[in-house]
C-alpha cells in the first residue's frame, strides 16, 4: 500500500477553495494554549484567516476574505 503524505501548508477554505499557505505572507500571528489565529495575504490580495485548534483539528476553520471584506471589519 503507498503511503500519503499529507502537505500541511495546503489548505481548503470554507468556500472550498484550496490554497498553499507556503506561497502567502503572514501578516498576523497569535496563539495561545488552546488554538492559533493567523492572518495570510495571498498574491492575489486576497486575505485568509487560519484558525487551529490543538485539541481538535476537526474544528480547524480557513476563511477566505478579499478586501471589501477586510475594511468591512475595520469598521466593526
Amino acid at each position: 500500500m503507498p503511503t500519503i503524505i499529507a502537505n500541511p501548508d495546503i489548505i481548503t477554505t470554507t468556500c472550498g477553495k484550496q490554497l498553499d499557505l507556503s506561497t502567502t505572507e503572514l501578516v498576523i500571528e497569535r496563539s495561545n494554549s488552546l488554538f492559533s489565529y493567523n492572518i495570510h495575504k495571498l498574491k492575489s490580495g486576497e486575505y485568509v484567516i487560519c484558525e487551529k485548534f490543538f485539541a481538535n483539528p476537526f474544528n480547524n476553520r480557513y476563511i477566505l476574505l478579499n478586501d471589501e471584506q477586510i475594511e468591512l471589519l475595520k469598521t466593526l
